[in-house]
């Protein structure tokens, strides 16, 4: 469950304690162009982080000219980099330049210049064909469309492209802990991990290795939440979603679609599977 909210979702109207065990990833806007900060924005951060639910970014693009979008950009990452967000997403719903491919490339090249790591851009889908963003600069697509937007997905997806990795199906969800409409997501032949990458990030502790089936066991410690599946594949059943700090020790690493695998032994005798990132991040197979 991929939720993204702004301050039209006040904090004190939110059961965080009922809301939070149902959503996985939450994307956050920090400002409407550069002289509008969100509201909330900080109180949602510190809320979804508190309960260690990774949490992305997103600004609304206005930028009029080029140096405006470098402003806009530069007053996006440096609202929201003390808080670490796994992903920054550019929002553009409106044409506020002539050449909003130039003007949302430099805004983009600004973010990674200023440390951002990834950065994808959330595109109106009745206007993607007139902006004529490059998408294939982006880390990540994310398209809206709603279709009778009752609050479920029902089969309507994106007219303007096929290549989208993350889709805003409805504007009427609805969830425990908070009584009025949210803007609810979905995945597009891409994983969890992709999309909030700092998830399949962990960390190897000081614990004495064995000698295993080829490798060496080790233990991590994981620095953000992430899925323990059945199998070393990215369709395969969800075991649980691992929270962050938990430890975990790795007896074997797979390569599958893409992926390095680490294998889990668990306690009733069977192995789960979780992704520890892309396998050309760490080479080629030769």
């Amino acid at each position: 469950m991929i939720i993204d909210i702004s301050e039209w979702q006040r904090p004190d109207q939110i059961n965080m304690a009922l809301l939070a065990p149902q959503v996985t990833g939450v994307i956050i806007r920090v400002q409407y162009g550069f002289a509008k900060e969100d509201d909330y924005f900080k109180e949602h951060l510190r809320a979804f982080q508190q309960y260690k639910i990774p949490c992305a970014v997103y600004a609304w693009v206005r930028g009029d000219s080029e140096a405006q979008m470098i402003k806009e950009a530069r007053a996006f990452y440096e609202r929201a980099k003390a808080f670490d967000p796994v992903f920054w997403w550019l929002d553009v719903e409106e044409q506020s330049m002539s050449d909003m491919r130039r003007g949302c490339e430099i805004y983009r090249q600004t973010l990674k210049d200023c440390g951002a790591k990834y950065v994808g851009a959330y595109i109106a889908n009745h206007l993607y064909a007139q902006l004529n963003l490059d998408t294939t600069a982006f880390d990540a697509i994310w398209i809206p469309t709603y279709g009778r937007n009752t609050g479920i997905f029902e089969g309507s997806t994106p007219t303007a492209t096929t290549r989208f990795d993350l889709h805003q199906f409805t504007s009427n969800g609805r969830l425990k802990g908070y009584n009025g409409p949210l803007d609810l997501n979905r995945l597009n032949h891409v994983t969890f991990e992709q999309l909030f990458p700092s998830s399949a990030k962990v960390e190897a502790s000081k614990t004495p290795v064995n000698e295993k089936e080829g490798i060496k066991m080790r233990t991590f410690r994981l620095q953000a939440p992430i899925y323990l599946r059945t199998a070393p594949t990215i369709t395969s059943k969800e075991i649980t979603l691992l929270p962050k700090d938990a430890l975990v020790r790795i007896q074997n690493i797979h390569i599958k679609e893409g992926y390095l695998w680490g294998e889990q032994a668990r306690a009733d005798g069977s192995k789960g599977y979780l992704a520890l990132g892309t396998f050309s991040s760490y080479g080629q197979l030769l």
